[in-house]
């Protein structure tokens, strides 16, 4: 009997972690778009980051944000409130049972 392969987050797993990020920070007072955390999610793995430490994955987000031109409103969308959804992921991540390395 052959090891399935580890779960990645991806498809309708990565809708739903994206979907309860955004209602975990919506109960903490976080006022942003439902599609913002889930661009945080698709574009660490679209640039390979996914694996890095949290505060370098929310630093180059920022940058890569900015230089697409994509902004937050009312406040700007920025290395601490990535790192929030970036905690929020590694709960899910957690939860699912989702090694951060192989997601």
């Amino acid at each position: 009997m052959s090891t399935p392969p580890p779960r990645r987050l991806e498809g309708e797993l990565l809708t739903e972690c994206a979907g309860w990020i955004w209602e975990q920070m919506q109960e903490e007072g976080y006022m942003l778009a439902g599609e913002l955390v889930e661009l945080v999610l698709v574009t660490e793995r679209e640039l390979g980051i996914h694996a890095q430490e949290l505060d370098t994955i929310a630093a180059k987000l920022e940058t890569e944000f900015q230089e697409r031109g994509i902004g937050g409103n009312p406040a700007p969308f920025e290395a601490p409130i990535i790192r929030v959804i970036l905690e929020w992921e590694e709960d899910f991540l957690g939860f699912a049972g989702i090694a951060r390395a192989d997601s």
